[in-house]
């Protein structure tokens, strides 16, 4: 009757089994062009190829990267997911492989004389079909050692679909971590230009406070002479105190920038020197941009997603095997004796158990099918993720490259503004000191040129930064 249910429940197992159709696999609908929009050449050159110690040129600069890549907690963090990751990987490895473990144990009974042990033993030992030393003891005791095994049969590939998806979990958190090394690298130049600007902006605003002291004495003195009024004076006045409230803004932001730039590099070490902005070395103009289809390789984000994508594939794979009927081989082998000194010493005592096991979905197969369900629709979303990184990577390079592209048009235009600005200010004391200009068009002229020289700064620290940015969009920073 036994083997009757076990033939049942196997063909029932193995019916609903076949009624698993095979899983179509998503595919993406997003195609790369082969060239970037407006690209002039076909190039397979690419910034990013340049580990971020060759492309950045400034020593200050590098050690500031290399430091927060040895003491960001971001990164360090990263790198833990990836020790968790691959514990992971190694886990799913063994389910592969049979699970042995020890068997020890030792323990005593005492069995009640109206109950169907007691009576049995008690019987038993009056047997002439044992010997002396086999009678059982009164309180029974079991002394037991040796190993036990149990081994799933992987027949339909579950635990193998398994181990790759943990694989590919593994590698994505690898994929991630350099994603972080990307990110980490670009904020700490972004923010080292970003001081670079300010840095230029107090001395311009220190300087022009020099030129705006001498025209509040000069008018002081005209004042004093009777060819001008205390209203230029006190224009002159609120000109220089507007110009110091700015500097100290500048201040402000030079602290809270160096602060942000110490949370990056994980240290309270920050260089107080720094180099020029004018000095910051520049990539070549030609920009090279390389290939979309070398996103796909170089960008860690498209990567991680890729790599999660392979993952889900999997996790589908082994949620259809889990319709299929499991196999497991077990077993034990040892020795097990009611006396220890025999435990050992007699073959007798040697015990081994050896059999198979079948365990097959058939009363909860509504849960099988939703957590196959499940899997699926993660799939789907893994590969909408994965084109949303692509898609985003191809058109964050186009925008660099245009913002690139017009910054460097803007810097000429502000370049040639600040050194006409600056010749207006020639112009208009000259014309001031002989009388052919008012105080008011001197003033306007120095807040006009001292507003298109900071326009300049900011320009020059934000063309420097849109390269970071393009650096880290084709996907260097990592290596």
């Amino acid at each position: 009757m036994r083997k009757i249910s076990l033939s049942i429940a196997l063909g029932m197992a193995l019916v609903s089994s076949c009624k698993i159709s095979e899983v179509p696999q998503p595919e993406s609908k997003l195609q790369l062009p082969e060239l970037y929009e407006g690209a002039g050449s076909d190039t397979t050159l690419s910034l990013a190829q340049s580990s971020w110690q060759s492309y950045f040129q400034d020593p200050k600069l590098k050690s500031l990267i290399s430091d927060a890549l040895a003491n960001n907690q971001d990164n360090l963090m990263t790198l833990e997911r990836i020790n968790a990751a691959k514990a992971g990987m190694l886990q799913a490895k063994a389910g592969l492989f049979p699970s042995i473990g020890g068997v020890a144990g030792a323990s005593q009974r005492k069995y009640g004389e109206y109950t169907m042990d007691g009576v049995g033993n008690y019987d038993t030992n009056f047997s002439t079909n044992i010997s002396p030393d086999q009678h059982i003891p009164d309180p029974y005791k079991d002394f037991v050692i040796g190993a036990n095994f149990e081994w799933e049969l992987d027949v339909w590939g579950k635990i193998r679909s398994k181990r790759k998806a943990a694989v590919s979990r593994y590698l994505a958190s690898e994929e991630m971590a350099k994603n972080v090394r990307t990110w980490l690298v670009a904020e700490v130049a972004s923010h080292y230009y970003a001081l670079l600007a300010i840095d230029a902006e107090v001395n311009i605003l220190t300087e022009s406070i020099r030129l705006q002291e001498l025209g509040l004495n000069l008018i002081t003195e005209l004042k004093d002479g009777g060819r001008a009024n205390q209203l230029a004076v006190d224009q002159f006045e609120a000109l220089i105190l507007n110009t110091r409230s700015k500097l100290q803004a500048r201040y402000r932001e030079e602290k809270t920038t160096e602060y942000n730039l110490a949370r990056l590099v994980g240290t309270l070490d920050i260089p107080e020197e720094r180099i020029e902005l004018d000095s910051a070395v520049e990539r070549p103009r030609v920009l090279e941009i390389g290939l979309p289809s070398q996103l796909l390789r170089l960008r860690p984000d498209i990567r991680e997603a890729e790599m999660a994508l392979h993952a889900s594939k999997f996790d589908v794979a082994a949620a259809k095997a889990a319709f299929y009927p499991s196999f497991k081989l077990f077993g034990m082998a040892g020795f097990n004796a009611f006396d220890f000194s025999k435990l050992f010493l007699s073959p007798g005592s040697s015990v081994y158990q050896f059999g198979m096991g079948l365990t097959a979905p058939i009363f909860n197969r509504r849960e099988i099918k939703t957590q196959f369900e499940v899997a699926k629709a993660d799939q789907r979303i893994a590969l909408l993720e994965y084109e949303k990184r692509t898609l985003n990577a191809y058109l964050e390079v186009l925008d660099l490259v245009n913002q690139i592209d017009t910054y460097e048009n803007q810097l000429k235009l502000k370049q040639y503004e600040v050194s006409v600005q600056q010749r207006s200010i020639d112009n208009s004391n000259t014309l001031f000191s002989v009388g052919y200009a008012n105080y008011l068009e001197v003033i306007n002229a120095q807040g006009r040129a001292l507003e298109s020289a900071i326009e300049l700064a900011d320009l020059k620290a934000s063309r420097l930064q849109a390269h970071v940015k393009l650096y880290r969009a084709l996907g260097g920073g990592w290596d």
